[in-house]
This record gives structure tokens, C-alpha cells and sequence, in this order.
């Protein structure tokens, strides 16, 4: 029933209740990421003050309340905090580097298609390879960082199946990989946007661009291209410490370990100890923060896995082969350039205004009248 509740249909912030609507979402959200965990902790919580108030002997219930107020002062004393800040600043950090240099592939296609000559004889074909091997080599490129990628491509029979590449160049490809055996999808990657480099030196021979600086132009779209790959082929060899994971993770699960027993059995207060014993609210929500911070710090670090909140490769991979086929088309014939001929031909005599008026509800569109708002002659 949570599923519905999403922040775009949660409301405004300002209203009252509204910002609590997403704490029940359920999809992609903490509860569902941590709920097993977090029914375990309780568990084994409620089975230790079971042990402790029926199947000790009055000796065994002196040493468990020595250890419990030794583990107390254990977790008030380690510095989780500032541990999981840094992890977690570290890694939402490389996160957006990452992001913000990952290659795209329509600008470097739309410059080339945008270049050649109308009607050129090899124009459709010259694009449909260029294209194609732009992709080839944004896949090569993520199949390094992209687990999901790797196990829907693993060899280039399964990229030559998909269309991504030809019989012929597939064995060049392997030998290249006989070649650089250890790095041989980075050199993969390097060799296909040779490829592209020798479309652009014939195409500039065969006098197919609109103007001699147009070669120029593509070259340094495509080295552009190249360098964005190059940079997010350095997430793969540059991660984060396993160090340092390791660290974060045995200090909250050493943590969560000793909560289990951090408990003040000294108040010999019927209510509190019952309350303290089997409803642990106070030790399970610091518990439940922590692993939170750690599991947010742990997807950041790997943003092309296969978890729910993942980037999504497979999905953009086909949304550039869409683009690439969009602008494949637009060279040959489009039903833009149509719509362009037709609205040029019949322009409109009015230039459009738009206001809005904000009110409580949120803003609200005005249409125009006659009293001058709204359209207004050119």
C-alpha cells in the first residue's frame, strides 16, 4: 500500500503532514533496503533479556550487567560518526565526479551529421558506421564499471548478436585482445574510435563535409568523446579503498554488536526494565541510523550496480541507440525538416507571453485577453 506514495504526489513541504508522506513510501526506500537486518537486531535483542530475566542464576546475571555496562561505555566511545561522515562525504563525492564525466553520444553524432553534405552517395552509410561505433565504444568503455553491462555483453559474439558489430571487425577486435590480454576492453574501446578517426580522414578526402574546417571540428568532438571516456575508465582502477570499507563496516557492525548488550540493568525499576528490555527504541534507531549511513555510503560507491537506485546502463544504452537512429534519420529524411519548410512558409503573426499568478494553491497560468496580455502582433 506504500507503493503509491511517492514524492512527486506527496504534497507541498508547507503544508501540514506533507513532508511526512514519503517516510511511508516503501519502494526504494530504507525500509525495504533495511528491514531484514533490522528484525534480526531485534530479535536477538529481545532473546538476550529473555536469557537474562528466566534462564540465569542469580552469578551469571552479575557478569552479564558487568558486561553490559562495559559494552555501554563501548559505544559511546568510538567515533562512528565522523567515520561514516568522511565514507559517506568520500563517496557521494566520487559519485557526482563520476556522474557529471560520463560520456554521451548524441552531441558527437549530431556535429558529424550536421557536417556532411545533403545527399551525399555514402552520407547514410558513413553515418550508420559512425554512429554505430560511437556506441561500440561507450560499451566497451562501461563494460568495465557496469556489472549488469558485462553480463549482458560478455564477449564480442554477444555484441556482434546484438548488431553492435560486424563479423570482420570482430576479429580485428581479437586480435587486439590477444594483443593486450590484461587491459584489453580499455584497448577495445581505444581501437573502435581509431575506427571513427579514419571515417573523418576519408570523409575529408572525399570533400563530403560542408566546409574544410568541419574536419577539424569533429576531430576535436571526438577526442572530447574520448577524453569523457578515458576519465570514467578511471572510476574502475581508482575506487574507493577496500581499506577503508572494511573499516566503516566492522566498526558499525562491532557497534550494532555491542547495542545488543549496552543496557542499564542497574535501575531495578519494574517499568523501565521492562520498557529498556523488550522495547529497545533507543539502541535500534542509533543502530538503524548507522547501517543506514553505511549501506548510502556503500551504493554511492558503486553507482552502476545492480541495486534499485543504480544508474540504469542497459536503459541509456538503448536510449543512445534510439538517438543515433533519431539523428540517422534526420540526415536522410525528416519529418522535421517538413514542419521547419511549413512554419517558415506560414509564420505566426503573434508572439507568445506567458504569466503566472501564485497564489496558495501554487502558480496558475493566465490566459491573454484583450487587454493586451497574453499574444501580441509581431
Amino acid at each position: 500500500m506504500f507503493d503509491d506514495i511517492s514524492p512527486s504526489n506527496s504534497g507541498r513541504a508547507s503544508g501540514f503532514g506533507e513532508s511526512f508522506k514519503i517516510l511511508f513510501r516503501w519502494k526504494n526506500s530504507v525500509y525495504r533496503l533495511l528491514w531484514e537486518p533490522f528484525l534480526i537486531y531485534v530479535i536477538s535483542y529481545i532473546s538476550l533479556s529473555l536469557i537474562y530475566d528466566y534462564l540465569l542464576s542469580d552469578s551469571a546475571r552479575i557478569d552479564f550487567e558487568a558486561i553490559a555496562a562495559y559494552c555501554s561505555k563501548y559505544t559511546s566511545s568510538l567515533p562512528i560518526v565522523l567515520l561514516l561522515g568522511f565514507f559517506t562525504s568520500t563517496s557521494m563525492q566520487r559519485w557526482f565526479s563520476v556522474f557529471n564525466t560520463m560520456p554521451g553520444t548524441a552531441k558527437v553524432i549530431a556535429i558529424f551529421v550536421l557536417a556532411l553534405k545533403e545527399n551525399a552517395a555514402e552520407g547514410a552509410q558513413m553515418i550508420q558506421q559512425y554512429s554505430r561505433w560511437i556506441l561500440l565504444s561507450w560499451t566497451f568503455t562501461f563494460r568495465l564499471i557496469c556489472q549488469p553491462l558485462k553480463k549482458l555483453y560478455p564477449d564480442l559474439q554477444s555484441l556482434q548478436n546484438a548488431g553492435l558489430l560486424l563479423e570482420h571487425e570482430r576479429l580485428q577486435l581479437e586480435q587486439v585482445q590477444s594483443t593486450h590480454a590484461s587491459e584489453s576492453d580499455h584497448y577495445l574501446s581505444l581501437a573502435v574510435l581509431d575506427w571513427n578517426l579514419s571515417i573523418l580522414k576519408r570523409c575529408n578526402r572525399q570533400g563530403l563535409f560542408m566546409i574544410p574546417a568541419d574536419c577539424n571540428r569533429q576531430v576535436d568532438a571526438l577526442m572530447a568523446f574520448k577524453k569523457s571516456c578515458c576519465n570514467t575508465l578511471k572510476f574502475s582502477s581508482k575506487n574507493i579503498p577496500v581499506a577503508l570499507i572494511q573499516v566503516v563496516t566492522i566498526t558499525v557492525y562491532s557497534i550494532g554488536l555491542a547495542s545488543l548488550m549496552a543496557r542499564n540493568l542497574a535501575d531495578k525499576n519494574h517499568a523501565t526494565s521492562f520498557i529498556t528490555g523488550y522495547f529497545p527504541m533507543l539502541n535500534t534507531f542509533q543502530y538503524f541510523l548507522y547501517l543506514s549511513w553505511l549501506r548510502f555510503g556503500a551504493m554511492a560507491s558503486n553507482p552502476f550496480g545492480e541495486d534499485d537506485d543504480d544508474i540504469d546502463i542497459t536503459k541509456l544504452l538503448q536510449s543512445h541507440i534510439e538517438d543515433a537512429e533519431r539523428l540517422q534519420a534526420l540526415y536522410i529524411s525528416s519529418p522535421a525538416d517538413e514542419l521547419v519548410t511549413k512554419s517558415i512558409e506560414n509564420p505566426s503573426k503573434k508572439w507568445p507571453r506567458n504569466f503566472c499568478v501564485y497564489t496558495d494553491e501554487g502558480p496558475e497560468q493566465v490566459e491573454g485577453g484583450d487587454d493586451g496580455i497574453g499574444l501580441t502582433e509581431v
